[in-house]
Parts: structure tokens; sequence; C-alpha cells
């Protein structure tokens, strides 16, 4: 059952990322076409990010949620997220677009929630490794061929969208024929109590960091080929191309490297923001997205893989879930800080190398798998870090009750003498005074 569930697995992602890269590789593209700013464009991605939190934060509290598949439950909702693209071509209006792509988030989340869960519930660390590796590997070439699809449709102008979102949602469909031949049995687990709580907040944090900086990048990248160097809307799908392609190479480099090896990734995937800022060049666009790309894989798989060392203390069905969650709170903060910026390019490049720069210096502190410090320092800055947070958290939460009951108090008060002075002027009317 193991090996025809990773067969399928694989030639789903196969067939699943041209469907990407035809619907959602084009969609911020799309939108920088209509006319919408940076700032309109992450209040529509901000959006789509809520879904994902609350999903994955009522999973995590809940893991029986999530203690079985059924695969007719997949199957629609694999199914439904295709088909939503058949009506984005049609849709022009901001809110429409929300709408949208808030529902197309919502099945995009189900999916990955289950997904995750069947990995990580029946496979070990190096199975999920290989199916990981092996899935993104596959998913960079698929990719290829996406983008190239859609740099063809794209180079028609606005009917270019229409052929990539339809053809897209077609392929799509044909993934979910895929994922619906082999049994999928999770095995029942028992929930583990958590453990090694100090670990798995250092990583949750880095993830976060890294998920935001790579929303916001995605999103002022974007922004600026299409509105800031004025270039069609195919120079996107092509800056995408170039980058699968290097993905696949890089896929395959960083799921064989050792932990050691990621630290270099972080470092030099930091300085991504800034060189998309200063080349005027569209080429050099080009070149850039082949270094953000080796170097982003690196910083992307350090998460996932970390996760998977760590399910023991979280059991697959936390850890599935709060991936997803994690993931929505990274998209949430960096399109919430892109909604600000408008077309400040500079400054949300800035933000970029600060959100990197922050998961880079988690990392570099507090994972003991990728630190410069020693191990045992690792785990201790983890603890203080975990601890200062706590901390803070809670009294954040004493000073909002007391805010709260002041605040109840006042409003309290005030009706009450308001009361007295309605009862006063009553009075005073029926004495005549």
């Amino acid at each position: 059952m193991k090996n025809s569930l990773k067969m399928a697995l694989i030639v789903e992602a196969l067939l699943a990322y041209v469907y990407v890269s035809l619907t959602n590789g084009v969609f911020l593209a799309y939108l920088a076409f209509l006319g919408y700013d940076t700032s309109m464009i992450s209040s529509i991605v901000l959006g789509s990010s809520f879904p994902a939190i609350l999903i994955g934060y009522m999973a995590f509290r809940k893991p029986t949620l999530l203690s079985s598949v059924s695969k007719k439950r997949l199957i629609v909702v694999h199914a439904s997220e295709r088909l939503i693209w058949l009506v984005v071509p049609f849709m022009h209006s901001f809110e429409a677009l929300i709408a949208v792509y808030f529902v197309k988030n919502l099945f995009s989340v189900l999916i990955s929630l289950q997904f995750n869960n069947i990995i990580f519930s029946v496979f070990d660390e190096q199975g999920v490794r290989d199916v990981t590796s092996k899935r993104s590997s596959l998913a960079s070439v698929s990719s290829i061929l996406g983008y190239f699809l859609a740099t063809i449709f794209l180079s028609a102008g606005e009917t270019g969208f229409y052929y990539s979102f339809i053809y897209g949602a077609l392929i799509g469909l044909a993934s979910t024929a895929v994922i619906a031949l082999p049994d999928m049995k999770i095995p029942l687990r028992e929930i583990p109590a958590i453990t090694n709580v100090e670990n798995i907040y250092s990583v949750s944090l880095y993830q976060v960091l890294y998920v935001a900086s790579a929303s916001l990048l995605s999103i002022f990248w974007v922004s600026i080929i299409v509105k800031g160097m004025g270039l069609e809307s195919y120079w996107v799908t092509m800056i995408s191309l170039v980058g699968t392609a290097t993905s696949i190479f890089a896929s395959l480099f960083w799921g064989r490297a050792h932990f050691k090896y990621y630290k270099f990734s972080l470092a030099f995937d930091a300085l991504t923001p800034l060189l998309v800022v200063f080349a005027k060049n569209s080429f050099m666009h080009l070149g850039i997205s082949t270094y953000g790309s080796f170097f982003g894989t690196g910083s992307g798989f350090l998460g996932s893989f970390l996760y998977a060392r760590y399910m023991g203390s979280l059991g697959p069905m936390r850890a599935s879930s709060l991936l997803i969650m994690l993931g929505g709170l990274g998209q949430f903060f960096g399109s919430l800080i892109g909604s600000f910026g408008q077309e400040f390019y500079l400054v949300l490049a800035v933000a970029v190398v600060v959100l990197k720069m922050g998961a880079l210096f988690v990392a570099f502190l507090t994972i003991p798998e990728v630190a410069l410090v020693p191990g045992y320092m690792a785990r201790n800055y983890a603890s203080i870090l975990y601890m200062v947070s706590v901390l803070g958290y809670r009294l954040s939460i004493e000073v909002s009750k007391e805010s709260a009951i002041i605040t109840l108090r006042i409003i309290v008060l005030t009706v009450s003498l308001l009361v007295l002075y309605v009862i006063y002027k009553a009075a005073i009317i029926l004495l005549g005074v």
C-alpha cells in the first residue's frame, strides 16, 4: 500500500503543478494586469490566509478531526478547487476576486491538510523526506511545462488568461483522477503529549518568518515587473519558469544535504529582495530567479524536514495541521505588510530582508541542527525565547483583561449616571419644578 500511495502522490504532483502553474501561478500577474497595485493585491492575498489559520488551529487543538481520511471527501475537495478556477477569468471586481480566492484557498487548505496527514502518518522521517523531495522535484519538472504554456498563452494578452485558467483547471482534474486510485488507510495512532516544546516553537517561528518573507517577495516582485517596469505579463511566467527549472536541481541537492549546509541557503537567500529592487534590466531578473530559487528551496525545505524530525513530539496529525496554520500566519503577515506598502518597492524589499534576517537569526541561534553556536547553547536560547514569548503572551492577556474590565466599569458607570440623570429630569418634569 505504501508503494502505490507513494507513486500516486508523486504522479499527482507531476500533473497538479502544471495546473498550479497555469492557475495560481499567473493569478498575481492577472491582478497586476487588471491594474491592481501592491496594496490591493496584498489585500486579496491577506483575505485568503484566514482559512489556513482557522482550520489549522482547529485541527491542531483537536487532532481527532484528522484521525481518518475519507477518499470521497478528499476527491470532492480536490476537484472543487480545480473547478473554481473556471470562473476566475470572468471576474474583474475587487470584491469578487477576494471572495473567489478565499474559497479557492479554503479548498487548498483542506487538500494540503489531508495530504500532509497522509504523508506524516504513513511514512517515517526518511520516507517523508523521500516523498517530499521527489514530489518537489517532479513538481518542478511539471511547473516548467506549465509556465512554458502560460508564457505562450499570456503573450496573446488578456485572452491568454482565459486559456491559462481554463486549460489549467482541466489538467488539474486529471490529477484528481490519479489520487483517486490508491487505497488511503491511515494507521491509527495514539495522540502523544507534546514534548520538545522549545524546539518546536523555534522551528515554528522560523517557518512563519520565512513564509511571510516569501509571500511579500512574490507580491512586490510581480508588481515591479508589470507595473514598475511596464513589462508584459508573460515576463512573470518566464521568471517563474527559470526559477522552477533551477528548483529541480535544488530540490535534489537540498533533499540529500546535511542540515549543517542549510545555513548557507539561509544567508544567501536573504539577499534576493535587494537584488530584485535594484535590477533594472528584465534579463537580470531571470538570473535573480535562478539565484533565489536555488537558495530559497533550501530555506523552505529546512522547516519541513525539521518537522519530520520532531514529528514524534507532535504526532502526525498535529504536525500537519501546525504546518498549515504556520503557512497561513506567514502569508497573513507578509501580505499585511504589503497592504501598507503600495508602490514603495525599496521599503517592501527592506521589509522582506528584515523578515528573512529574523528567520536567519532564529535558525542560527535556536535551532541546534543549523545553529552557529554549540548545540547546548542553541537549546538554551530556544528555551529563553520560548519563555520570553510565553511571558509576553500572558502579560498581554492580563493587560487586555484589565483593560476590558476597566472599560466595562467605565461603561457601567456612564450608563448609571445617564440613568440617574434621566430619572432626575423625569422627576423635575413630574413635580413641575
